[in-house]
């Protein structure tokens, strides 16, 4: 009885032991300073209008502010015909930074992509710790426009709570491979205005051959700003994208959806094509877009 009493009495010193432990204060040295790599990420399209780019600098794990700005960088665009950078078309696209947006970037004039062109950007960063010069290079792949292109919309009153409206999609899909970006406008408003809200995907069930209605945005109708009234507009942007923009943006949603069950391994690195050793990417792409306007 009495051997017994002792082994109680370990266990519970050794249990306070352990309690007292876990309560000490752990300071992890982040090395953030030494660690600082530019982000840049930024489009054009075949949009005629003011493109815009972002540049800012990674900051700690635990940094609860937004990103801090690259500000005073030197950012351009040269249009050249081929992939070897050889034949340069002599169309140079500048950007200008925008005062109240600090890290933001719009070209200076209204542009537009040309498809089949290649696009070279160089932006000179004169920040703190990650000045340098930085790289990339997009192609704009093009986008068939055939005329039976057009969306509708149909109820599916059994999914969610309020029911849901499927954005239905008939385009004719060229027979080389192709990879695409999908966004939903309701009345003039971006409804896909975060990246885990954007569809991306290749054309692996319909190459070369129609979509015959397949479902590229879904409209909860439990939202408000995604409710769908008579007489709304409902504008779908289909881009067509390169394969490695395709890849980067499932890689940045994954990351963003990243759950970690007892055997995943950790996130990884998304992929990126700006020189340097930053992260982020810029990319060219052509667009087309089809409407109709909700009547029950």
């Amino acid at each position: 009885m009495k051997k017994t009493n002792i082994y109680y009495l370990i266990a519970i010193l050794l249990s306070g032991f352990i309690f007292q432990s876990c309560e000490e204060d752990i300071d992890i040295d982040l090395n953030s300073d030494q660690q600082k790599r530019l982000v840049l990420y930024g489009y054009l399209t075949t949009d005629t209008m003011k493109h815009e780019l972002q540049l800012t600098y990674t900051a700690d794990y635990f940094f609860n502010k937004p990103p801090v700005p690259a500000n005073n960088s030197v950012v351009k665009v040269v249009e050249y015909d081929d992939a070897g950078l050889q034949y340069p078309t002599g169309r140079i696209i500048e950007y200008e930074e925008v005062p109240e947006k600090d890290g933001t970037y719009i070209t200076k004039n209204i542009i537009y992509a040309i498809e089949k062109k290649y696009y070279k950007l160089t932006a000179e960063v004169t920040a703190a710790d990650i000045q340098g010069t930085y790289e990339a290079v997009s192609y704009c792949p093009p986008i068939n426009r055939d005329d039976d292109f057009h969306i509708e919309l149909e109820f599916q009153e059994d999914w969610g709570k309020d029911g849901y409206f499927e954005v239905k999609v008939w385009y004719q899909d060229p027979p080389s491979q192709n990879w695409y970006l999908f966004n939903i406008y309701k009345n003039g408003i971006l409804l896909t205005d975060t990246l885990d809200q954007k569809q991306v995907s290749d054309d692996t069930f319909y190459n070369g051959s129609n979509t015959n209605g397949v479902g590229v945005g879904y409209l909860n109708q439990s939202k408000e700003r995604e409710k769908v009234y008579p007489g709304d507009t409902i504008v779908f942007q289909a881009g067509s994208v390169t394969e490695e923009y395709a890849i980067f943006m499932w890689e940045a949603q994954e990351e963003i959806n990243f759950s970690s069950p007892l055997f995943d391994g950790p996130p990884a690195n998304i992929s990126s094509n700006i020189s340097n050793g930053a992260f982020g990417f810029f990319t060219v792409f052509s667009t087309n877009y089809a409407e109709t306007t909700y009547t029950p």
